[in-house]
Protein backbone atom coordinates (compact mmCIF):
# COMPACT_ATOMS: atom_id res chain seq x y z
CA UNK A 1 0.00 0.00 0.00
CA UNK A 2 1.48 3.12 -0.39
CA UNK A 3 1.60 5.59 2.54
CA UNK A 4 0.31 9.22 1.77
CA UNK A 5 3.06 11.73 0.19
CA UNK A 6 4.35 14.46 1.98
CA UNK A 7 5.29 12.74 5.55
CA UNK A 8 8.51 12.12 6.96
CA UNK A 9 10.10 8.82 6.53
CA UNK A 10 9.36 8.11 10.42
CA UNK A 11 6.18 8.79 10.01
CA UNK A 12 5.66 6.41 6.85
CA UNK A 13 7.53 4.05 9.06
CA UNK A 14 5.03 4.52 11.54
CA UNK A 15 2.17 4.44 9.19
CA UNK A 16 3.08 1.13 7.79
CA UNK A 17 3.64 -0.68 10.89
CA UNK A 18 0.00 0.99 12.19
CA UNK A 19 -1.35 -0.37 8.66
CA UNK A 20 0.04 -4.02 8.92
CA UNK A 21 -0.43 -4.19 12.46
CA UNK A 22 -4.15 -3.22 12.28
CA UNK A 23 -4.39 -5.91 9.38
CA UNK A 24 -3.08 -8.92 11.07
CA UNK A 25 -5.12 -8.45 14.24
CA UNK A 26 -8.66 -7.96 12.29
CA UNK A 27 -7.09 -11.08 10.78
CA UNK A 28 -6.80 -13.14 14.06
CA UNK A 29 -2.77 -13.95 13.61
CA UNK A 30 -1.72 -14.37 16.49
CA UNK A 31 0.53 -14.18 18.30
CA UNK A 32 1.99 -11.77 16.17
CA UNK A 33 5.72 -10.71 15.73
CA UNK A 34 6.68 -7.19 14.06
CA UNK A 35 9.77 -6.77 12.87
CA UNK A 36 10.98 -3.24 11.32
CA UNK A 37 14.47 -1.93 10.37
CA UNK A 38 13.25 2.00 12.33
CA UNK A 39 14.88 1.38 15.03
CA UNK A 40 13.46 4.86 16.15
CA UNK A 41 10.41 3.62 15.47
CA UNK A 42 10.56 0.30 17.19
CA UNK A 43 11.84 2.26 20.39
CA UNK A 44 8.98 5.06 20.08
CA UNK A 45 5.97 2.78 20.22
CA UNK A 46 7.69 0.32 23.04
CA UNK A 47 8.28 3.34 25.11
CA UNK A 48 5.91 4.22 28.06
CA UNK A 49 6.37 7.66 27.79
CA UNK A 50 4.21 10.08 25.79
CA UNK A 51 5.78 10.62 22.25
CA UNK A 52 6.03 14.50 21.82
CA UNK A 53 7.49 14.31 18.38
CA UNK A 54 4.94 15.37 15.44
CA UNK A 55 4.69 11.51 14.86
CA UNK A 56 3.20 11.37 18.46
CA UNK A 57 -0.35 11.03 17.12
CA UNK A 58 0.97 7.93 15.33
CA UNK A 59 3.53 6.53 17.95
CA UNK A 60 -0.49 6.42 19.70
CA UNK A 61 -2.35 4.76 17.54
CA UNK A 62 0.19 1.97 16.99
CA UNK A 63 0.16 2.08 21.18
CA UNK A 64 -3.54 1.66 21.42
CA UNK A 65 -3.55 -1.54 19.20
CA UNK A 66 -0.24 -2.75 20.85
CA UNK A 67 -2.24 -2.58 24.16
CA UNK A 68 -5.70 -3.59 22.59
CA UNK A 69 -4.57 -7.49 21.90
CA UNK A 70 -1.91 -9.67 23.15
CA UNK A 71 0.78 -11.46 22.41
CA UNK A 72 2.26 -8.63 19.98
CA UNK A 73 5.74 -7.62 20.08
CA UNK A 74 7.42 -5.21 18.06
CA UNK A 75 11.25 -5.39 17.37
CA UNK A 76 14.08 -3.86 15.26
CA UNK A 77 16.10 -6.04 13.16
CA UNK A 78 19.19 -5.13 10.76
CA UNK A 79 17.94 -3.77 7.39
CA UNK A 80 20.23 -6.52 6.07
CA UNK A 81 17.64 -8.72 7.38
CA UNK A 82 14.62 -7.27 5.80
CA UNK A 83 15.23 -7.10 1.90
CA UNK A 84 12.16 -8.21 1.41
CA UNK A 85 10.51 -5.27 3.11
CA UNK A 86 12.68 -2.95 0.80
CA UNK A 87 11.68 -4.94 -2.37
CA UNK A 88 7.96 -4.07 -1.39
CA UNK A 89 8.37 -0.18 -0.53
CA UNK A 90 9.66 -0.17 -4.12
CA UNK A 91 6.52 -2.11 -5.57
CA UNK A 92 4.82 0.24 -3.68
CA UNK A 93 6.11 3.41 -5.69
CA UNK A 94 4.79 1.71 -9.23
CA UNK A 95 1.23 0.30 -7.88
CA UNK A 96 -1.25 2.13 -6.34
CA UNK A 97 -3.66 -0.25 -4.75
CA UNK A 98 -3.50 -2.27 -1.29
CA UNK A 99 -1.55 -5.82 -1.77
CA UNK A 100 -1.98 -8.53 0.16
CA UNK A 101 -0.32 -12.15 -0.17
CA UNK A 102 -1.48 -15.08 2.43
CA UNK A 103 -0.35 -18.49 1.21
CA UNK A 104 2.59 -16.99 -1.05
CA UNK A 105 3.72 -14.14 -3.31
CA UNK A 106 4.95 -13.25 -6.70
CA UNK A 107 8.47 -14.87 -7.40
CA UNK A 108 10.01 -11.70 -7.30
CA UNK A 109 9.03 -11.32 -3.65
CA UNK A 110 9.48 -14.86 -2.58
CA UNK A 111 13.02 -15.51 -3.66
CA UNK A 112 13.74 -12.17 -1.46
CA UNK A 113 11.90 -13.44 1.72
CA UNK A 114 13.77 -17.17 1.15
CA UNK A 115 17.14 -15.19 0.85
CA UNK A 116 16.12 -13.09 3.98
CA UNK A 117 15.47 -16.25 6.05
CA UNK A 118 17.98 -16.37 9.16
CA UNK A 119 19.82 -19.72 8.21
CA UNK A 120 20.27 -17.45 4.27
CA UNK A 121 22.06 -14.37 5.83
CA UNK A 122 24.15 -15.63 8.64
CA UNK A 123 21.91 -13.96 11.16
CA UNK A 124 20.54 -17.23 12.65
Amino acid sequence: MRAPSRISVLAVELFALKTGISFALDASWFPLVVESDSLMAVNMVNSVEDCLAPEGGLVEGVRRLLASHVPVTVSHVSHHANKAAHRIARFSLRDQSLSCWLDGGPLWLMDTVYDDRPESNGFG
